[in-house]
């Protein structure tokens, strides 16, 4: 169980990607407080592989003058198929840690309670504890970058499967690699038709994993990168090399929006069609299970969403098959690079009996009191405040930085994505003029498509919003 005053206990939660290790200092309640990143081995032993988790986890602490015996538990996040009640890896394979039994290793290692999960089940849970999922029964998290992962999450728990492997929609098949049956009665009948190769599978692109026709053949960035790449090859004009440093060896989801903007007539249609098939998986996962809320993730939606999600949403709203009404939404993921370490950290409490998840231990941060006096003036804690500022979902106070003049009354993309951080159920905008201030399109379009409410109030109603509500929140102070 954990410690008795839980709001002051600390987590780490670690991500084990193939290129880079993300350890995260975490709070009870889910503020990241430190993040320390570093590369990981390539081509290196198990031994080297350890060292550099272990390494990575000591560092992080000794950054913030803490070491082991303050923290509760440790969750770590692998890519790979994961037995979490053991904490082995079955299998890993971009990686040396196959058959390693990690979580019994890091334990003894650091004496800590250690919780192994796989990377995009830690995803999902950790969109459902402070992110896009937050507040569902149901989720299920796509994230699409070099392949497509998912998790599935269903009464505050990871579903893994009767084999540990469930959630792997990347290997979904969405083209069936067989001959159709009236090939060869065609063939029969008109003595003619063309000879199929071995097994009748050259036309099928095949899948790292082995199979053909799996989902991220057609819809991931390497799908997309194999696409722009055949269509440059035959002489399609496109800004993709220029905008992606002179290469279209590895090309970045950055670059795949900076060529969406120009309207780029290789990568446009491209992109399109990778958001039509990602749509029709949705409603795939939509037939199968229903689930309050699809979160879609990763690089390629962080950076291509705006134009993605419009045709995913076009996909879903065309669907035929009847259902009786229901809150069912697909958002896009809230927590960015932080997704995994969080549900790392909401995996490990879960296994120490405290799942965040569930109404019993769900903490809220403690919030400060707040009191208007006199004209436009916020107290806290006897401290005035008459300069804009934010209080984040933590509870903490940062100062606010002073708009341009071209927009003095309103408030920036960047103000929101500030106030979004860290599971907030609800932004509050205080401002002394509320009447003559709204949020842009585009600020608006944000905070749809992660579910997140606001309001905007007269400084002394946002006051008195912000004392009283009984959820996750966050404020924006605006004083102009």
């Amino acid at each position: 169980m954990e410690k008795t005053n839980s709001l002051q206990n600390y987590y780490v939660g670690v991500d084990v990607g193939g290129t880079k290790i993300q350890a995260s200092l975490i709070t009870a309640f889910g503020a990241v407080v430190s993040n320390h990143r570093c590369e990981t081995p390539r081509n290196a032993t198990v031994e080297i592989t350890l060292n550099a988790i272990e390494e990575s986890i000591r560092t992080l602490l000794h950054e913030q003058d803490r070491t082991l015996d303050g923290i509760t538990g440790i969750g770590i996040a692998v890519p790979g198929v994961v037995q979490q009640e053991t904490g082995l890896v079955v299998v890993t394979p971009n990686m040396n840690l196959s058959g390693v039994e990690l979580g019994q290793i890091m334990k003894d290692r650091l004496g800590v309670p250690v919780a192994i999960g796989n990377d995009c089940n830690l995803g999902t849970l950790g969109e459902c504890w402070l992110g896009s999922g937050r507040n569902t029964s149901s989720c299920v998290g796509i994230f699409v970058g070099t392949g497509i992962g998912a998790g599935i999450v269903f009464d505050n728990r990871v579903f893994s499967g009767a084999g540990q492997a469930a959630g792997e929609i990347g290997h979904i098949i969405s083209q069936l690699p067989c001959e159709h049956w009236r090939h060869g009665i065609t063939a029969k009948m008109h003595k003619q038709g063309t000879k199929s190769s071995k097994n009748g599978l050259a036309k099928f692109t095949r899948c790292g994993c082995g199979n053909y026709g799996c989902f991220e053949t057609f819809a991931s960035r390497t799908a997309m990168e194999r696409f722009i790449r055949e269509a440059v090859e035959h002489g399609a004009k496109s800004v993709i090399r220029e905008v992606n440093g002179g290469t279209l060896d590895i090309i970045k989801s950055g670059s795949l929006a900076k060529a969406l903007k120009v309207n780029d007539k290789v990568v446009t249609p491209i992109v399109r069609y990778a958001a039509q098939v990602i749509g029709y998986a949705c409603l795939s996962v939509r037939h199968l299970i229903d689930p309050e809320v699809i979160v879609l993730g990763g690089g390629v939606i962080e950076a291509c969403h705006k134009f993605m999600m419009p045709i995913i949403d076009a996909v879903l709203a065309n669907d035929q098959l009847p259902s009786a009404p229901g809150k069912r939404r697909v958002l896009v993921s809230s927590l960015g690079d932080n997704a995994v370490v969080l549900g790392a950290v909401a995996l490990v409490r879960s296994a120490n009996g405290s799942n965040p998840l569930g109404k019993i231990h769900r903490i809220i941060p403690k919030y400060p009191q707040l009191h208007i006096m006199g004209e436009n003036v916020i107290y806290i804690a006897d401290e005035p405040y008459a300069k804009d500022f934010f209080i984040l979902s933590d509870g903490t106070i940062h100062p606010r930085a002073k708009l341009p003049k071209k927009n003095v009354d309103g408030f920036r993309l960047k103000d929101i994505e500030t106030a979004a951080g860290g599971g907030a159920d609800l932004i509050i905008f205080g401002t002394a003029g509320a009447g003559e201030v709204a949020l842009s399109g585009k600020c608006h379009e944000y905070l749809f498509r992660r579910g997140i409410d606001y309001r905007i109030l007269p400084l002394n109603e946002a006051v008195h919003l912000y004392n009283t509500v009984a959820v996750r929140r966050s404020a924006v102070w605006h004083f102009s």
